[in-house]
């Protein structure tokens, strides 16, 4: 995980710019979500990842102001937002049910900007005029 970390800190600024994203309007929808949604965690374990997808998350999780981290929060509120909209009920938020499909695409990704890509695209489509991405 801290080679992964160190290859991004190496690949200097470009590598940190790979999600153009407003990470302020993105903190701003999650603390939108968080009151009704707080319980949800990431499907991702950090305690030892062996994804590189999984590695490149929980080594941004560690990393202050960690878009890809803060990506994958609000994919995981959005989605149980957008999945208790659609059926009217509520999930058991200890145990939400996953996208798998969302999840197969994710972990497959290799670099930032797979991930980047695979976040915006199911958070546009779990919030859609919401989203603080670009639709």
């Amino acid at each position: 995980m801290r080679l992964a970390l160190l290859l991004v800190l190496a690949a200097g600024p470009a590598a940190a710019q790979t999600c153009e994203i407003d990470l302020s309007a993105v903190e701003t929808r999650i603390s939108r979500l968080e009151p009704a949604h707080g319980m949800v965690l990431s499907d991702i374990s950090c305690d030892a990842p062996t994804l590189p997808a999984h590695i490149l998350m929980c080594d941004a999780a560690e990393t202050p102001n960690a878009a890809l981290w803060r990506m994958g929060r609000l994919d995981d509120l959005a989605w149980i937002y957008a999945l208790e909209n659609a059926t009217g009920q509520d999930v058991d938020e200890t145990n939400p049910p996953r996208d798998q499909d969302f999840l197969a695409r994710r972990d497959a990704c290799t670099d930032e900007t797979c991930l980047c890509a695979a976040l915006t695209e199911h958070t546009n489509a779990s919030l859609g005029g919401t989203s603080p991405y670009p639709q």
